[in-house]
Protein backbone atom coordinates (compact mmCIF):
# COMPACT_ATOMS: atom_id res chain seq x y z
CA UNK A 1 0.00 0.00 0.00
CA UNK A 2 1.03 3.68 -0.78
CA UNK A 3 2.78 6.05 1.81
CA UNK A 4 -0.12 7.83 1.18
CA UNK A 5 -2.31 5.85 3.40
CA UNK A 6 -0.37 6.14 6.38
CA UNK A 7 -1.87 7.79 9.76
CA UNK A 8 -1.96 10.94 9.89
CA UNK A 9 0.13 13.25 12.35
CA UNK A 10 -2.17 14.84 14.79
CA UNK A 11 -0.88 18.53 14.42
CA UNK A 12 -2.22 18.95 11.37
CA UNK A 13 -5.36 21.37 11.12
CA UNK A 14 -8.78 20.22 9.78
CA UNK A 15 -8.08 22.46 6.42
CA UNK A 16 -5.08 20.38 5.39
CA UNK A 17 -6.92 16.70 6.22
CA UNK A 18 -10.24 17.64 3.93
CA UNK A 19 -10.46 14.77 1.67
CA UNK A 20 -10.74 10.96 2.75
CA UNK A 21 -11.51 9.15 6.36
CA UNK A 22 -13.09 12.03 8.55
CA UNK A 23 -10.81 10.74 11.39
CA UNK A 24 -7.55 12.12 9.70
CA UNK A 25 -6.08 8.63 8.46
CA UNK A 26 -5.80 10.23 4.92
CA UNK A 27 -4.09 12.58 3.62
CA UNK A 28 -6.03 15.63 1.93
CA UNK A 29 -4.23 15.32 -1.68
CA UNK A 30 -5.04 10.94 -2.08
CA UNK A 31 -7.65 11.89 -4.70
CA UNK A 32 -5.29 14.18 -6.71
CA UNK A 33 -3.26 10.84 -7.25
CA UNK A 34 -5.75 7.94 -7.49
CA UNK A 35 -8.84 7.40 -8.98
CA UNK A 36 -12.14 6.28 -7.05
CA UNK A 37 -13.09 2.44 -7.90
CA UNK A 38 -15.94 1.64 -5.28
CA UNK A 39 -18.22 1.34 -8.67
CA UNK A 40 -16.95 -1.68 -9.34
CA UNK A 41 -16.56 -3.60 -5.78
CA UNK A 42 -19.61 -2.25 -4.06
CA UNK A 43 -23.42 -2.07 -4.05
CA UNK A 44 -25.79 -0.83 -1.79
CA UNK A 45 -29.49 -2.10 -1.41
CA UNK A 46 -31.39 0.53 0.89
CA UNK A 47 -34.14 -0.77 3.38
CA UNK A 48 -36.51 1.49 0.99
CA UNK A 49 -34.98 -0.78 -2.31
CA UNK A 50 -32.95 2.23 -3.52
CA UNK A 51 -29.69 0.79 -4.84
CA UNK A 52 -26.54 3.20 -4.44
CA UNK A 53 -23.28 2.46 -5.74
CA UNK A 54 -21.47 3.69 -2.13
CA UNK A 55 -22.47 3.63 1.32
CA UNK A 56 -22.23 7.87 1.54
CA UNK A 57 -23.51 8.55 -2.16
CA UNK A 58 -26.72 9.97 -2.21
CA UNK A 59 -27.09 8.87 -6.23
CA UNK A 60 -30.19 6.08 -6.26
CA UNK A 61 -29.42 4.26 -9.29
CA UNK A 62 -32.11 2.06 -9.33
CA UNK A 63 -34.52 0.15 -7.15
CA UNK A 64 -34.30 -3.23 -6.26
CA UNK A 65 -38.07 -3.57 -5.72
CA UNK A 66 -38.58 -3.30 -9.49
CA UNK A 67 -35.16 -3.75 -11.39
CA UNK A 68 -33.14 -7.23 -10.74
CA UNK A 69 -30.05 -5.88 -9.09
CA UNK A 70 -27.49 -7.54 -11.68
CA UNK A 71 -29.78 -5.31 -14.49
CA UNK A 72 -28.72 -2.28 -12.03
CA UNK A 73 -25.08 -3.30 -11.78
CA UNK A 74 -24.59 -3.72 -15.73
CA UNK A 75 -26.82 -0.48 -16.52
CA UNK A 76 -25.48 2.57 -17.97
CA UNK A 77 -26.28 4.51 -15.42
CA UNK A 78 -24.30 2.29 -13.02
CA UNK A 79 -21.42 2.78 -15.95
CA UNK A 80 -21.64 6.30 -15.73
CA UNK A 81 -21.31 6.73 -11.94
CA UNK A 82 -17.89 3.89 -12.59
CA UNK A 83 -16.48 6.67 -15.29
CA UNK A 84 -17.05 9.52 -13.50
CA UNK A 85 -15.41 8.60 -10.37
CA UNK A 86 -12.69 6.92 -12.40
CA UNK A 87 -11.62 10.96 -13.11
CA UNK A 88 -11.97 12.03 -9.66
CA UNK A 89 -8.49 12.57 -9.36
CA UNK A 90 -8.24 14.40 -12.66
CA UNK A 91 -10.88 16.64 -12.75
CA UNK A 92 -11.02 17.12 -8.90
CA UNK A 93 -15.37 18.00 -8.97
CA UNK A 94 -15.54 16.26 -5.70
CA UNK A 95 -14.29 19.65 -4.25
CA UNK A 96 -16.27 22.30 -6.46
CA UNK A 97 -20.13 20.38 -6.98
CA UNK A 98 -22.30 20.20 -4.25
CA UNK A 99 -23.25 16.93 -5.13
CA UNK A 100 -20.08 15.16 -4.72
CA UNK A 101 -18.86 16.79 -1.82
CA UNK A 102 -19.84 12.93 0.35
CA UNK A 103 -16.76 11.99 -1.31
CA UNK A 104 -14.32 14.09 1.34
CA UNK A 105 -15.64 11.76 3.81
CA UNK A 106 -15.29 8.21 1.89
CA UNK A 107 -14.20 5.25 3.94
CA UNK A 108 -13.13 3.46 1.28
CA UNK A 109 -10.29 5.12 0.63
CA UNK A 110 -7.85 2.31 1.88
CA UNK A 111 -9.51 -0.29 -0.84
CA UNK A 112 -9.59 2.51 -3.31
CA UNK A 113 -5.94 3.11 -2.80
CA UNK A 114 -5.19 -0.82 -2.76
CA UNK A 115 -7.33 -1.02 -6.00
CA UNK A 116 -4.97 1.51 -7.82
CA UNK A 117 -1.70 0.33 -6.66
CA UNK A 118 -3.36 -3.59 -8.73
CA UNK A 119 -4.42 -1.36 -11.38
CA UNK A 120 -1.24 -0.01 -11.72
CA UNK A 121 0.81 -3.43 -11.09
CA UNK A 122 -1.30 -4.94 -13.72
CA UNK A 123 -0.69 -2.62 -16.31
CA UNK A 124 3.17 -2.34 -15.80
CA UNK A 125 2.59 -6.40 -16.09
CA UNK A 126 0.92 -6.92 -19.88
CA UNK A 127 3.16 -7.35 -22.51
Amino acid sequence: MSDLVKKVPQDLTVDEVRIGVANGDVPANLYSEIPCTIGHSYIRFEVSGNIVPCCIAKHRIGDVKKNDWRDVWHSGAYDSFRRKMSRIHLDRFHLVDPEWTFCQQCSHVPLNQTNADLLRKGRQEEP
